[in-house]
């Protein structure tokens, strides 16, 4: 089967990785472009030519260039056909979710920079209080559900959620705090194509 995406991205990039997750759960094959980050080649016109913002990940499909990994996730579904609303109310469940996620969750990703990318320690009290709050809630509607995050199966939600949860130790947080999370990372490394980020993501090009 011919590649019909190409995803830029960095192994470390929690971002990219829902983008390649979405593509392995999905049985897409994709061709894969490294950016080194350190290095500045996000900055670079080449590119600056895929996606304005100078960031990963990037998805090329056609004549296409998307970025911002929540927005690539929405396109994504709708051109497989996999992990969105079985009907337009569910895909707005699920549009909500992405939006609090990105918000209520991205403490997560904050703490995790700080912590290894050696940033301003002086931010942890604050990242460590909202990741901690965040995850709370995030629990609790697990707790309360039926298994994933909306409509009792595999959502462009979970893949969303899947990179943070993923790497929490990196972030300091024990999962343990939070056992349905904990147990939803584990129900999601079931499910075919799924993989810990280190695992799945690509540090050459690959395809």
């Amino acid at each position: 089967m011919t590649a019909a995406y190409t995803v830029h991205g960095h192994f470390a990039s929690q971002p990219a990785t829902r983008v390649v997750l979405f593509l392995s759960m999905a049985d897409q094959p994709f061709v894969y472009r490294h950016v080194d980050l350190a290095g500045g080649q996000q900055k670079t016109p080449e590119h600056l030519a895929v996606t304005r913002f100078g960031r990963v990940p990037a998805l090329e499909h056609g004549d296409v260039r998307l970025s911002e990994s929540g927005v690539i996730l929405g396109y994504l579904a709708r051109t497989t056909g996999r992990f969105g609303g079985s009907d337009p109310r569910e895909d707005l469940r699920i549009a909500e979710w992405l939006s609090w996620m990105a918000d209520a969750l991205l403490p997560i990703q904050r703490a995790r920079a700080i912590r290894r990318f050696n940033l301003d320690p002086a931010a942890l009290p604050f990242m460590d209080a909202a990741a901690a709050g965040g995850l709370r809630q995030f629990d609790a509607h697990l707790a309360a559900g039926t298994g994933f995050v909306e409509g009792g199966r595999v959502t462009i939600a979970d893949i969303f959620a899947f990179p943070w949860i993923d790497l929490l130790e990196e972030s300091g947080i024990d999962v343990a705090d939070f056992p349905n999370v904990r147990a939803w990372h584990a129900r999601m490394l079931e499910q075919p194509g799924c993989r810990r980020q280190y695992d799945l993501m690509p540090r050459p090009d690959a395809g």
